[in-house]
C-alpha cells in the first residue's frame, strides 16, 4: 500500500510538472480481480480467483489516432483458511505496471476505446502456518515471489463534465502473464476518475 501511494504522488509531481502540455490526464481507479487462474499456486480445496485492485493511471490523448495509457496497479489478497482444523493466514499481492495503446471512438461527451498493451507483474506471497500444518499433505502448494511479463487486452469508455477538467472512466482488461509452465491468466474490472490538466 505503500509504495502505491509513494508511486501515485511521484505521478501526480510528474505530471505537474509538465501542465504546459495538453491532451494529459491523472487517474485514480479501484476494482476487482477476477477469474484468477494460476496452475502452481493452490490453497486445499479453497478458491482463489478473486483479489482487491487500487491504482492510478495517465492517459496521452494527443498522438495521432491513438492514445496512449501507462499504470500502475496493485492487488491483493489477504486470507485467513481453516485447513485441518487449524488457521493458515496467506497473503498475495500483484504489482504491475503497464503500458496500453488504445483507439478511442469521440463522442461529444463519452469516448470508447478498445486495445492492447503489455506490463511488468511482481508476484509475492506470504503465508503464516501452524508448525504441525503440512503443507504438502494438505494440497497446499505456493510458489516463489517473481517478476514475469505480461500483455493484455483492453476495453474501456471515459465521460468528461462538460466545463470541469474532470472525467470518469471504466475498464476492462483481459490478462495473460508469461510463466513457465502455463501461463497465469485473469481479468481486471475497475473504475475511476481522472483531472485533465490544461
Amino acid at each position: 500500500m505503500k509504495k502505491l501511494f509513494c508511486l501515485l504522488v511521484l505521478l501526480l509531481v510528474a505530471a505537474g510538472s509538465a501542465n504546459a502540455i495538453t491532451g494529459i490526464e491523472i487517474g485514480v481507479k479501484g476494482g476487482i480481480v477476477d477469474n484468477y487462474s494460476q496452475s502452481g499456486l493452490t490453497i486445499s480445496d479453497y478458491s482463489i480467483n478473486r483479489m482487491n485492485l487500487l491504482g492510478g493511471q495517465v492517459s496521452f490523448s494527443r498522438l495521432p489516432m491513438v492514445d496512449v495509457l501507462v499504470s500502475a496497479d496493485y492487488s491483493w489478497r489477504n486470507e485467513t483458511y481453516e485447513i485441518a482444523g487449524q488457521g493458515f493466514e496467506f497473503k498475495m499481492r500483484d504489482f504491475a505496471v503497464t503500458a496500453s495503446v488504445v483507439y478511442p471512438f469521440k463522442f461529444q461527451f463519452v469516448t470508447p476505446y478498445v486495445g492492447a498493451g503489455i506490463g511488468t507483474h511482481s508476484l509475492s506471497y506470504e503465508y503464516v502456518r501452524p508448525i504441525s500444518l503440512s503443507l504438502a499433505d494438505n494440497g497446499i502448494a505456493i510458489p516463489a515471489t517473481s517478476s514475469f511479463f505480461g500483455y493484455h487486452g483492453i476495453l474501456g469508455a471515459k465521460a468528461n463534465l462538460p466545463a470541469f477538467p474532470l472525467g470518469f472512466f471504466i475498464e476492462g482488461r483481459l490478462n495473460r502473464i508469461r510463466t513457465p509452465g502455463d501461463d497465469i491468466t485473469f481479468n481486471t474490472y475497475t473504475g475511476g476518475v481522472y483531472f485533465a490538466l490544461p
